[in-house]
């Protein structure tokens, strides 16, 4: 990242928004320069809770225990690794708030402040390596752009529709293939068209997820009582009995916590829409720890409700992937009426992630768009309205933009919908359920637990090596175990996956991802993250060797407004300025401060 963010912004002097918005027009209509402008209709604390709770309940609730229980083939130990995923998330959620209350920074007023934007993890790792220029914005980018595009839980969404329809495999899995790309179109449609009822339709699919998991702990609850004959709680849940099968395989362990993990991840999504929450060093706070709480109990309540309905055996039994969550219903609802329930509890999970995703991935998309690194940067780094704006003249001849339709990320959704297509089609082949393991295990190798570890190692190295207890708020001791556990826990499966299943092991362990080789979710993990090298190479070596290019560097010079919202600094408008020059120190830039609005 330009070392704007700390040095290059010398002045902040106050700016009316009528000279802003001509600064603002002047910058949409220079090809050189990429305008950004938030909303004056901020997220309240209930959006920012739904936006959580939407992005981690997704389809992993209902698919990662087949894997978990498989992978370690004991209902204590699975349950072990339910609880330490919890561990993980709380010490998760912990480490972004800190990040997200001190970083990124400016200087402002003659001193070092931190400023609410957009991004999350794109500005945390840029703050961490900042050497080699751009190398980390390439590798996180690149991963990010191609990686989280809602393919996976589409994909799902497609195969759960279908689950209870009566036709050929076929036939179910390509119509399954083909509500996966109806999906993503419609969610990138109406984050589109319109940014509020967007947020509304996730609020309400949020609302009704989380109700539609609340009845799987209250149907356990029954199943307690006698109502239904099918209590294994005794057995499962023994401790002489519930780790029995635990075996040595640690290829077995590795993807069962990938599994983990890819349920619980994320937490991080206030960070990524940080600067549209309405006083967010309060609100975001609030519904950060709101939403991880909920999300904590849902899991651990719903994940012993499996112990308690389902036998281990019948869990091992079980079909591929969804095969616990559907005996679960089939023993307590019946065959017919369990299958369908399955069917409609997860094409809604998975519809609201999918809607809830899209509009906080297309914020971080356009943030690395803002970067430069990216073809195209202007069109996919600004946001556009469909509908014309109005533009009205004041009598000094100054003019200002009326918002009858709030902008929105045009280009960066665009962005996201083409990649979320490649993905869907590169896996066409595959079973639905298969690309959905395979998709889950990149990105959850690739952005969760790489960049995960970076984010750990790093607030470790802040806290241990600067002083960083001038700059947070945060207990010493508490961001120091926070970041331990989280890094700990996202190291342990970019080390085990690499450790062969034994010849000996249960073929379910061995066959976790069907017909492809053990090895290949850290060989794909890796090539993303190498692509991503090979890309900033070309983008800082290759590229400045041709054309009118050559010989020049690139530098990204920022002009920030902050708005000041109760006495809040929240980034709401940026111009970024793109340019090829001669090797020389960048111009520093003015940053400017509107009242409070």
């Amino acid at each position: 990242m330009a070392k704007v963010d700390e040095e290059d912004v010398q002045s902040c002097r106050s700016l009316d928004l009528g000279e802003e918005d001509n600064k603002y027009l002047a910058a949409l209509g220079s090809k050189d320069k990429v305008a950004t402008r938030h909303t004056r209709h901020p997220l309240g604390l209930f959006s920012v809770v739904a936006f959580i709770v939407q992005r981690v309940i997704g389809t992993g609730l209902f698919r990662s225990p087949w894997t978990v229980i498989h992978g370690t083939q004991s209902v204590g130990m699975s349950l072990v690794f339910w609880a330490i995923g919890a561990l993980s998330l709380l010490a998760g959620t912990l480490l972004y708030i800190e990040f997200g209350l001190t970083v990124p920074r400016h200087r402002i007023d003659g001193r070092m402040q931190s400023v609410f934007r957009n991004g999350g993890d794109l500005n945390y790792v840029a703050y961490l390596v900042q050497h080699p220029k751009f190398l980390i914005i390439c590798v996180y980018g690149l991963n990010y752009i191609v990686l989280a595009s809602s393919a996976a839980n589409a994909l799902s969404f497609g195969d759960y529709t279908m689950f209870s329809t009566d036709m050929n495999t076929k036939t179910k899995d390509n119509i399954a293939r083909v509500l996966a790309i109806i999906a993503v179109t419609f969610a990138c449609a109406i984050h589109a068209f319109t940014r509020r009822g967007g947020i509304i339709l996730n609020n309400v699919l949020a609302s009704v997820k989380v109700l539609i998991v609340l009845t799987f702990p209250i149907m356990a609850i029954c199943a307690l009582a006698g109502v239904k004959d099918t209590n294994n709680a005794k057995s499962n849940l023994n401790p002489s009995t519930s780790f029995d099968g635990i075996h040595s395989t640690m290829y077995g362990y590795s993807n069962a916590f990938i599994s983990v993990l890819y349920a619980y991840q994320g937490i991080n999504q206030a960070n990524y829409i940080i600067s549209e929450i309405d006083r967010p060093r309060r609100t975001f706070v609030k519904g950060i720890t709101i939403a991880a709480s909920i999300v904590v109990t849902l899991y651990i309540l719903t994940n012993i409700s499996y112990m308690i309905v389902v036998s281990r055996k019948d869990q091992l039994e079980s079909p591929d992937g969804i095969g616990i969550a559907l005996l679960f219903l089939e023993k307590m609802l019946g065959a017919k009426h369990g299958a369908r329930a399955l069917a409609g509890f997860t094409a809604v999970s998975s519809l609201g992630n999918i809607i809830g995703m899209t509009f906080t991935s297309a914020r971080v998309k356009q943030e690395v768009a803002k970067e430069g690194v990216i073809p195209f940067a202007k069109f996919f780094g600004e946001n556009r309205s469909i509908f014309r704006k109005k533009r009205s003249t004041h009598p000094d001849g100054s003019t200002e933009i009326e918002d009858d339709h709030e902008p929105t990320p045009l280009g960066a959704l665009f962005l996201h919908w083409c990649f979320a297509m490649i993905l869907i089609l590169a896996t066409w082949k595959a079973k639905p359920s298969t690309a959905y393991k395979i998709l889950v295990n990149a990105w959850t190798y690739s952005i969760e637990s790489f960049f995960g570890c970076l984010l750990g190692l790093g607030m470790l190295r802040l806290r241990l090596f600067t002083g960083w207890k001038s700059v947070s708020s945060m207990p010493h001791w508490l961001s120091i175990s926070a970041a331990s556990v989280f890094f700990l826990a996202n190291a342990f499966p970019l080390v085990t996956i690499w450790i062969p299943p034994s010849k000996n092991a249960p073929e379910s362990v061995r066959q976790l991802i069907p017909n492809y080789p053990w090895y290949m979710t850290g060989l794909l993990g890796w090539t993303m993250l190498a692509v991503g090298v090979v890309y900033y190479l070309g983008f800082r070596f290759l590229v400045p060797r041709f054309g009118a290019r050559k010989g020049k560097e690139f530098v990204v010079d920022r002009e920030p407004v902050f708005r000041t919202q109760n006495g809040e600094r929240i980034q709401w408008h940026e111009i970024v300025i793109h340019s090829w020059v001669v090797k020389a120190e960048p111009e520093r830039r003015s940053s400017y401060v509107l009242d409070d609005m």
